[in-house]
């Protein structure tokens, strides 16, 4: 086989169900397009339908006249009968990617085809699918028509970061004609130069259309996989089979020396393991079981010391440096990726995952040393820029085709699991390869500076006279990682305003080691840890893997213009455009409550680990996994960051009454993975962090399963932001481990905590009715607690304290609560058989100081606060549910600080 046959696998492959698009289709183009699939192939099958297209508009696709012909036939012939060479390697790669659903191909036509739309992945998730009995799984996916008739769906528009595109809707109102006709003229008007830049579009157009079109009449599936997702996993697994077809020749330095092309012949003679009807059965597929099938590797990887190198740097320039050190750790996980797949020969599609300082590679079986020496290329690198601050390690599995089934033994999510458990064992044992090495062993364990002579001023490094950069603007001098890390925060600033980041631009710089020079002028690529990170790992801008122009998401809208990266990047900035610093933003939040503060505010998604693993129980394939990491990288890379762009504040007010805009008082420090760090001014990062777990509740369909905790410290602007942010880092452990018991049901989690108070969401701090509705319907213990949660909760609480101030011109009422607060926590115990029980003497007591305290005048204004706590009593002691009382805490501490002005 040849690289020309390569380019054609890979394009098919990514474009192989390009038709189910166009079956949906109804504008006179398609239609002529019908009339000719029926004229030459004698039907109008997705296969021929893409076929013809891309015949016709094969230059458009950047797809060049020598490979034309191969990717035409692979698309046209990828259900055929043939089992050897590129097209049997589609066929299986296609079948792999799918294994979550049957090998059929009619129309389900009791759903017309211009209503099919995608259902959201997050309809589907539970955590308990392995403890349920089989009775009630069947149960469960017996109501298939209401889960997808009632489940959230995704409208028909191209991929855009805004709430309007990305969020699930019960009835989305865009057809498949007008996604069309956006896509066409795109095609018509975009230079496609390069696989990347046609990745981008397949994301762009098909990532809210569902894979499969037959749902219904077959059973067993529900259209919540991407038609995207389908065909970059099947790419991926295309790509993989062909290296090992062919990679004992181009790459057996990595190839498992016991994966032979012949073994790979066998598994394409053997065909799929399918019954006489043509449809799956798994008992049928001894072959695809056994050792000799393990065909493909999962790599994980995993950064190291990203808390540490991200806060070793001095409060007052923690603006100046912290998103540029943050970003670089991104750029970090997607170059170490493109790397490792570039060095492997298998291009983006392969890369499964990347974000939060995590990635994942579908790659064929590579042998165990590879993993050793990509850890030790990649980890000398960091090495010799960072010291031992930063380490990547990396681990596989390997995965035979049975593994990609969708099966309760073994499916794609356990080996997910199975090799992250695998780094973290590995982790134990950061740069033990350097033990094994004299002059690694020296490195490792030499004297790092003398201790007399010069700090950077940002990370307190001793300085060698030869390292010392200045900083003009501020006449100190810094190590030359952290004037690069600046220069990044500053380019990025510049990219945030400009909505595109070029790595050729120019921009002002000092890279000389010679304190005496001036800035010049370099490439942004140019930055000492940019340029030597790919130096070391001898990496170019422009080629397949990396570009050296991206665009951000553009305007209020957050459109995609290709070639796009979806990058967490948001800044307060000055009139001058310069970076708020905490003072000025601490002094912002001082303006409008008399509070000088600012607040911290970290969060990441409750059991990420869980959802995975088991949450699509049986259902759980490569193409179902990839589409669920897509949506969670959509919200936490590409909506946190347009939220603080375009957002404004709910309840935080300017001097003129208007609401805030977030983008004014937040300063984003990292959003990726699942994890999420933000600080800015104290009351509206109180405001955004309610936001964003609301928002993020109708992302994931309102699922129970599903949820975030959050921690936040509120400081002066001049505390230790190292300090500050471990802290943040305890009330969020804090949430989580925050458990509500009622009767027999644990609500674990969920929960956002401050003043080291944890405060469930749903119970204590928002009354939201469609999450009320889904969490009653699984919960059925909760509706008790229904009308409680209707009378009070946090939000609520603050508005009565609010009204109180107001009215009796007095704020001793938040002191007065903050100790009822307390003192309520002693009124409930437990027997001695566990029942609870109310200290009466204690209750009452309560309930006097509450009266003495007041006037009978003001008494209506402050009543609330003796209604809260005689409801919550009763319904804790009626109910036998042990309440928490830290949303009235809560609620008296944040209105105490909005309210400190005059």
């Amino acid at each position: 086989m040849t690289n020309m046959e390569y380019e054609a696998l890979k394009v098919g492959a990514l474009l192989h169900d390009i038709g189910k698009f166009l079956q949906r289709v109804e504008t006179p183009n398609i239609k002529e397009l019908s009339k000719e699939s029926k004229a030459k192939y004698g039907n109008t099958k997705h296969q021929s339908l893409g076929a013809l297209f891309i015949e016709k508009n094969y230059k458009k696709f950047g797809i060049k006249d020598d490979i034309k012909d191969l990717v035409v036939k692979l698309i046209k012939e990828h259900h055929s009968n043939k089992k050897e060479g590129l097209v049997g390697i589609l066929r299986l790669a296609d079948w792999l990617s799918s294994a979550e659903r049957e090998n059929v191909e009619e129309w389900d036509n009791t759903i017309k085809k211009e209503e099919q739309r995608l259902l959201s992945i997050f309809e589907l998730i539970r955590l308990d699918w392995y403890e349920l009995k089989e009775d009630e799984k069947k149960k469960i996916m017996s109501k298939k028509d209401k889960i997808y008739g009632n489940g959230q769906k995704y409208d028909l528009k191209p991929l855009a970061i805004n709430e309007h595109t990305i969020f699930p809707y019960n009835k989305p109102n865009h057809d498949y004609n007008s996604l069309y006709e956006k896509f066409e003229n795109e095609l018509n008007s975009i230079n496609i130069d390069s696989f990347e830049k046609l990745f981008q579009l397949v994301q762009k157009y098909f990532w809210c259309i569902p894979s499969v079109t037959n749902w219904k009449k077959y059973g067993g599936y529900l259209p919540d996989i991407s038609l995207f997702d389908h065909l970059k996993t099947t790419c991926a697994i295309a790509c993989c089979l062909y290296n090992i077809y062919d990679g004992n020749k181009n790459r057996k330095e990595y190839v498992d020396a016991h994966l032979t092309d012949e073994k790979l012949k066998k598994l394409l003679e053997k065909g799929l393991p399918l019954n006489e009807k043509g449809i799956y059965d798994k008992n049928n597929y001894p072959y695809w079981d056994s050792e000799e099938c393990k065909f493909f590797s999962l790599i994980h990887g995993d950064i190291s010391g990203i808390q540490k190198f991200i806060f070793k740097i001095a409060s007052k320039y923690a603006t100046k440096s912290l998103k540029g050190k943050s970003f670089y750790l991104d750029f970090l996980t997607e170059i170490t990726a493109k790397y490792i797949c570039r060095e492997l020969g298998l291009p983006i599609t392969n890369i499964l995952f990347y974000g939060g300082g995590h990635f994942y590679i579908l790659s064929y079986k590579i042998k165990d040393d590879t993993i050793d020496k990509f850890e030790k290329e990649i980890n000398d690198a960091l090495f010799n820029m960072f010291g031992t601050d930063l380490y990547i390690t990396i681990a596989k599995v390997d995965i035979k085709p049975s593994e990609f089934l969708a099966q309760e033994i073994s499916n794609f999510s356990r080996k997910w699991k199975e090799v992250a458990d695998k780094t973290i064992e590995k982790k134990l044992k950061k740069f033990g390869y350097k033990l094994k090495e004299d002059e690694g062993f020296k490195k490792l364990f030499e004297i790092r500076g003398r201790g007399v002579g010069d700090r950077c001023r940002i990370c307190r490094k001793e300085l060698k006279e030869k390292e010392k950069i200045k900083l003009y603007e501020e006449e100190i001098y810094v190590c030359p990682n952290c004037y690069s890390f600046k220069e990044l925060t500053d380019f990025l600033k510049k990219y945030g305003h400009n909505e595109k980041i070029n790595f050729n631009l120019l921009k002002k710089s000092s890279t000389s080691l010679k304190s005496e020079e001036k800035p010049k002028d370099i490439p942004i690529y140019e930055i000492p840890v940019i340029e030597k990170l790919f130096k070391e790992l001898n990496i170019e801008f422009d080629g397949e893997y990396f570009s050296t122009q991206y665009n951000l998401p553009k305007g209020k809208n957050g459109e995609l213009e290709i070639p796009y990266k979806i990058w967490s990047i948001a800044f307060p900035l000055n009139n001058d455009g310069g970076i708020k610093d905490a003072d000025t933003l601490a002094e912002q939040a001082m303006k409008r409550t008399g509070t000088n503060k600012i607040a911290i505010l970290k969060m990441d998604v409750d059991n990420l680990g869980q959802i995975f693993t088991d949450g699509l129980g049986e259902m759980a394939s490569i193409s179902r996994l990839s589409t669920l990491s897509s949506m969670l990288t959509l919200f936490f890379t590409g909506y946190i960051p347009y939220l603080i762009k375009t957002g404004k504040a709910e309840k935080v007010f300017d001097e003129r009454g208007n609401p805030v805009e977030y983008r004014e008082e937040v300063y984003l420090v990292y959003s990726g993975g699942d994890d999420t760090l933000i600080f800015g001014t104290w009351d509206v990062v109180w405001d955004l962090a309610k936001r964003i777990r609301k928002d993020f509740k109708r992302f994931v369909c309102y699922n129970p399963d599903i949820t975030l905790s959050a921690g936040i410290v509120i400081v002066n602007p001049k505390f230790e932001f190292k300090k500050a942010v471990n802290i943040a880092e305890e009330e969020l452990e804090s949430g989580k481990s925050h458990k509500l018991i009622i009767n027999e049901l644990e609500l674990e989690k969920n929960a956002l905590t401050i003043f080291d108070c944890p405060m469930n969401w749903d119970i204590e701090v928002l009354y939201d009715k469609d999450c009320w509705e889904k969490l009653k319907d699984k919960y059925k213990e909760l509706e008790k607690l229904e009308k409680l949660v209707e009378d009070f909760n946090e939000d609520k609480l603050e508005k009565c304290f609010e009204k109180a101030i107001e009215k009796t011109e007095r704020k001793r009422i938040l002191h007065i609560a903050q100790i009822v607060g307390e003192r309520l926590e002693n009124v409930i115990k437990k027997d001695k058989d566990g029942s609870l029980i109310i200290n009466l003497p204690y209750y009452w007591r309560i309930i006097y100081y509450i009266h003495k305290n007041y006037s009978d005048k003001d008494k209506p204004y402050v009543q609330f606060l003796e209604d809260y706590m005689k409801k919550k009593v009763k319904r804790s002691f009626s109910s036998q549910i042990k309440l928490s009382y830290n949303d009235l805490k809560v609620s008296a501490k944040i209105v105490e600080l909005k309210n400190r002005k005059g």
